[in-house]
């Protein structure tokens, strides 16, 4: 019974050193409220951007600057897109398995325009999702739970004025193989010692 219950302890201590949730919520730096596009600003928590994005706003309770007639869903800003593409583009410094984010439609688009999520590893698509917008101010939740994800692209290039936002970014960083070893080391060094006290 010991011996098993120290085997649990130790398979729990591995897994806890899995992943580290990281939450970006466009409200750690100033909104730019220019069409700036956000890049590297995340970098240090393994997240970049691509150039094409509008930048990070202020919500309704700021004032609304740029008239998007959005509130972020964890926090007032959020990561606006009106680029005439309208692809936003996110890449990950290390390959991910788990990552979620809010996305609506801003004012001047219409009802019924679609976000089109791809997920890719290099350059295989390893995962995909359409999702349809409602009301303006109507954040719809999407989430991958694909193992190898090193990058998303957003695309909500419909016909016509498509502007949308997005916030609360939510990705699940696996911790350093070396940490992960570290902590499988510790729990047999905690076993064996356990063993010779026996």
């Amino acid at each position: 019974m010991k011996i098993k219950s120290l085997a649990l302890i130790a398979g729990l201590t591995m897994s806890l050193g899995a992943q580290a949730a990281v939450t970006i919520t466009f409200d750690e730096f100033p909104a730019t409220n220019d069409n700036a596009p956000i890049t590297n600003e995340y970098a240090g928590l393994g997240v970049t951007f691509g150039a094409t994005n509008a930048g990070t706003w202020g919500g309704l309770s700021a004032g609304d600057p740029g008239n998007w007639d959005l509130e972020g869903t964890n926090g007032p800003a959020f990561l606006g897109n009106n680029d005439a593409g309208y692809i936003t583009s996110i890449f990950f410094s290390s390959l991910i398995n788990n990552v979620s984010f809010d996305a609506s439609r801003s004012s001047g688009s219409d009802a019924g325009q679609t976000l089109t999520i791809s997920a890719y590893n290099g350059a295989a698509l390893v995962a995909s999702q359409t999702i349809t917008f409602g009301d303006i101010n109507n954040w719809t939740s999407v989430s991958f739970a694909t193992t190898g994800i090193d990058s998303l692209i957003l695309d909500g290039s419909d016909a016509g004025f498509s502007p949308y936002g997005i916030d609360n970014l939510v990705v699940a960083v696996p911790e350093p193989e070396t940490y992960g070893m570290l902590l499988a080391g510790l729990g047999l060094i905690g076993f064996i010692a356990y063993r010779r006290r026996v």
